[in-house]
């Protein structure tokens, strides 16, 4: 348990320890006597309330059944348990609900407010389970078995110690949550939104600190409507996203079919290659011993070596570019940097593009070399596509290597800056026919599985990708 849970911890116990002994009876229910009386206004926008949290438990209790997904089951439940929570508690202290509903049930009120704080703290676990925060995970479980043992004491003696201090689990394991979650999205923050606007609430009216112009008015009835709508919305939202990764995946999954696909192609060429390419590795044996004293056929079979050679290792570095394998193994940037140059080096010299390459020193990294590869390719391509559409004078890439730096720069007419923001977005593109996925991908292996970072910089004439290890 590191210090902040601890202070946390601390912090709890004299909130606790004051507020009961400041308000034992309103807190633990000494007198189930009813002490408010709505007006006309509180009852409807109590009973609007109540709708809200019905309609946000038969929604999210039709889309469990429809997408098998638990976090809908979990948040309908709570949902239903908080319904029954509020009904108990204006049966015992509202009117005119104390006559409408008529469950004068203290033991009931405070199963309820066990079940609301069971199936809240269930639906959180599965909502931030793929947040992958192990602390909290394993500090849910410890409230959900105390949650358990006090729904038993309330179910046999009528005595609840979670109930009057309902939401202080939840705010623990939220803001625990939050302090663990280093990239937090949309739907987390719909999600502590909804439930601190409740959790304050609550709060400050069940110590009766709130008056609506000295008439009661249901707060809490509306915090756990407006917390209803919050939560569904970063449910919704999270399966939006889900949906967005699913398709991800599958685009992803396509290319690396592609990739094997493509790979067996050129492993067959290779293959076809070889004998033809040995039989010209020995006619070119036998003319060099026939012509050892001619100078300038001696060059020109020099030459000719030089491209058999080269025809034997583009090969090569094709069918190991194409093949999508997952070992990792200490490479050199400058090494798969040239690996890809030579690998385009024919369609860059047809565009006639100038190569600078500026290789101060080298950088070992740890690491998927192909999929490396495959970045500093897509990033090549992108660079040599915009120089050839737009039809630039005096075109060039630059490639620099230092300081742990990583930088490709070309005077393909730059980004627009509406553009910059969203140019590793997934399925995202200015070009025709691209689907957008490929800058989407080479971030992810250089963030991700490289544990670098990449990003883009551009201006009026040149576009600058810069990979930081």
């Amino acid at each position: 348990m590191d210090r902040v849970l601890q202070v946390k911890l601390l912090f709890i116990a004299i909130f606790v320890a004051v507020t009961t002994y400041l308000f034992y009876d309103e807190l633990f229910m000494v007198s189930t006597e009813t002490i408010y009386s709505f007006g006309d206004i509180a009852s409807l926008m109590a009973s609007v309330s109540f709708g809200v949290i019905i309609s946000a438990s038969i929604y999210n209790l039709s889309f469990y059944f429809y997408m098998k997904s638990r976090q809908y089951l979990y948040y309908g439940l709570a949902q239903l348990s908080t319904l029954f929570f509020l009904i108990n508690l204006d049966s015992l202290f509202i009117a005119p609900f104390d006559r409408i509903f008529g469950l004068k049930s203290i033991s009931l009120f405070c199963m309820t407010g066990s079940l609301v704080l069971f199936f809240s703290l269930l639906f959180i676990y599965e909502f931030i389970r793929d947040y992958h925060i192990k602390e909290v995970n394993r500090l849910i479980k410890i409230v959900l078995a105390l949650t358990i043992i006090d729904f038993c004491f309330a179910l046999f003696f009528s005595i609840s110690f979670f109930t009057p201090f309902l939401f202080i689990p939840i705010w623990l394991v939220l803001s625990e949550a939050n302090r663990h979650i280093k990239k937090r999205d949309l739907p987390f923050n719909f999600l502590l939104i909804g439930w601190y606007i409740t959790i304050f609430v609550a709060t400050i009216e069940h110590l009766d600190f709130i008056s609506f112009f000295s008439t009661p008015f249901p707060f809490l009835h509306i915090s756990f409507a407006m917390e209803s709508i919050f939560l569904s919305l970063a449910i919704s939202y999270k399966f939006k996203l889900l949906e967005e990764r699913q398709k991800i995946q599958q685009a992803i999954l396509l290319q690396q079919s592609r990739l094997v696909s493509m790979g067996e192609m050129i492993s067959t060429i290779a293959h076809q290659w070889r004998e033809p390419l040995n039989l010209l590795s020995i006619l070119h044996m036998t003319l060099t011993r026939m012509h050892k004293k001619d100078k300038d056929t001696k060059e020109i079979l020099k030459e000719a070596d030089n491209q058999i050679t080269y025809m034997s290792s583009i090969i090569d570095t094709f069918r190991n570019f194409y093949n999508p394998s997952k070992t990792k193994e200490k490479f050199s940037i400058k090494e798969v940097s040239q690996d890809a140059l030579k690998m385009l080096s024919h369609s860059l010299q047809l565009s006639k593009i100038e190569i600078i390459e500026r290789f101060r020193d080298d950088t070992i990294i740890y690491g998927n070399r192909n999929e490396f590869e495959q970045v500093i390719v897509n990033i090549l391509n992108n660079a040599k596509d915009a120089i050839v559409e737009r039809e630039i004078a005096n075109p060039y890439i630059e490639i620099f290597i230092g300081n742990g730096i990583l930088t490709i720069k070309d005077n393909g007419g730059g980004v627009k800056k509406e553009n910059l923001e969203k140019i590793f977005n997934p399925y995202f593109s200015t070009k025709q026919d691209s689907d957008g996925i490929g800058l989407y991908i080479s971030k992810m292996i250089i963030e991700q599985e490289l544990d670098a970072r990449l990003k883009v910089e551009s201006s009026e004439s040149e576009t600058k990708f810069s990979i930081i290890f």
